[in-house]
C-alpha cells in the first residue's frame, strides 16, 4: 500500500531533520563558545581545522541519519532482502547520497521508499552544505 510507504518515510525524514537540527544547534553553540571563549582563530591553518572539525561534526549526523535508515531495511524483511548490516548500510549510503550503484536494490513494492531516501539526502545535503558556508562565514568573519 502506497500510503503505508509514505507514512515509514515521512517518519524517517522527520529522524533526519530532527537529528541534523540537533546537531546543527550543537555545532553552533560549540562554535559561538569557542569563539566568546578564545577569539576568533588568528592562523589560516587553525581556521581550517575549526571547519574541518564542524565538518566532521555535521557528517556524523548524516551517518547516523543514514545508519536509521539503514536500520529500517534490515529489521523489515518485507521491505527488502538486506539481511546483514554491512549491506543495509551500504545501500542506505548509496542511496541517501543518490550516487545509486543499483548492485543493491530494494523488492519492486517498496523500491519507492529508496526514492524518498535520496530525496531526504538532497535535502539534508543542502542543509549541510548551507551550514558549512555558515560556519565558514563566522570563523572568518573579520573584527
Amino acid at each position: 500500500m502506497l500510503l503505508e510507504k509514505v507514512g515509514i518515510a515521512l517518519l524517517m525524514m522527520f529522524l533526519s531533520t530532527m537529528i541534523h537540527a540537533l546537531f546543527m544547534i550543537g555545532g553552533s553553540h560549540a562554535l559561538d563558545w569557542r569563539l566568546a571563549r578564545f577569539g576568533h582563530p588568528r592562523g589560516q591553518f587553525d581556521k581550517a581545522v575549526l571547519v574541518w572539525a564542524l565538518t566532521i561534526w555535521m557528517f556524523f549526523a548524516i551517518v547516523i541519519e543514514v545508519w536509521l535508515w539503514a536500520l529500517v531495511y534490515l529489521y523489515s524483511p518485507e521491505l527488502t532482502d538486506l539481511r546483514d548490516p554491512h549491506t543495509a548500510f551500504y545501500f542506505s549510503m548509496v542511496t541517501f547520497t543518490t550516487l545509486g550503484y543499483g548492485d543493491v536494490v530494494l523488492s519492486v513494492d517498496w523500491r519507492t521508499l529508496a526514492s524518498i531516501q535520496a530525496a531526504n539526502g538532497v535535502i539534508i545535503f543542502g542543509w549541510t552544505t548551507a551550514l558549512i558556508f555558515y560556519f565558514i562565514q563566522k570563523i572568518y568573519k573579520r573584527h
